[in-house]
């Protein structure tokens, strides 16, 4: 039996793995998918403080206190910056790593790019109290495919972001760098021409001995495809 461990994305919470976690469990696994402090079941925590290294701070608290060992720690999407972190902090209780179609942070890198601050800044002052980042899109939105009453579902429990969780900058010692590690991508929508997803794909190229996989679903396959989800993360067991 393995653990995992999910980290959800950015305007979540652990319900974002609602339908990813009862197919782990019916292989045989223990799972855990936490909520991060101000998003999700704990955005009443909410507030101008919050940020990266409390997120950090909720995973490998989890880890300690419930005393998990050879976790196989997921983060998708704004979780990459998560898993990272926290497999540089606790990197003797994480056996492997899974980015799914997220983040892949280097020492000193922030959710957001640089030149992306100011924007999120305005959209915080304009529609955030200042210190929020408000959903990107409109919730709307949400593929077609998914059940209206699932788009429903979704859209009731997302929450706005914690600016700082998108400008605070990550410290990694290098302590995570022997951890077995899988990249995801998920290629529906993918863009090689961004700039954030042409760095993320050359630290990828990059480094030796990661695993690559793709699934031919949109970013969102965790709702889209959980299935397909599933699967790949189960062949890191």
């Amino acid at each position: 039996m393995a653990t995992f461990v999910l980290i959800h994305g950015s305007w979540g919470g652990g319900w974002t793995w609602r339908w990813v976690t009862p197919l782990l469990r019916a292989a045989g696994h223990d799972v855990y998918a936490p909520t991060l402090t101000g998003l999700g079941a704990r955005v009443h925590l909410a507030n101008p403080r919050v940020g990266l290294d409390t997120h950090l701070a909720d995973v490998a608290n989890l880890l300690h206190h419930e005393d998990l060992t050879d976790v196989i720690l997921v983060g998708w999407s704004y979780g990459g910056m998560v898993v990272a972190g926290v497999a540089d902090r606790a990197a003797a209780r994480v056996a492997h790593v899974v980015y799914l179609d997220s983040k892949v942070p280097r020492d000193g890198d922030s959710s957001a790019l640089a030149s992306e601050f100011a924007a999120l800044e305005e959209q915080a002052r304009l529609r955030g109290d200042g210190w929020r980042v408000p959903l990107a899109g409109d919730p709307d939105d949400l593929p077609s495919e998914l059940p209206a009453e699932m788009r429903r579902w979704i859209t009731e429990r997302l929450s706005p972001d914690p600016l700082k969780s998108w400008t605070q900058p990550i410290r990694l010692t290098g302590a995570a760098a022997s951890i077995p590690t899988t990249y995801v991508r998920c290629t529906v929508g993918y863009d090689p021409t961004d700039e954030q997803t042409r760095r993320q794909d050359a630290r990828i190229r990059g480094e030796p001995g990661w695993r690559y996989r793709e699934l031919t679903h949109s970013h969102l396959a965790v709702w889209t495809a959980p299935q397909a989800v599933a699967d790949v993360l189960l062949e890191a067991v």
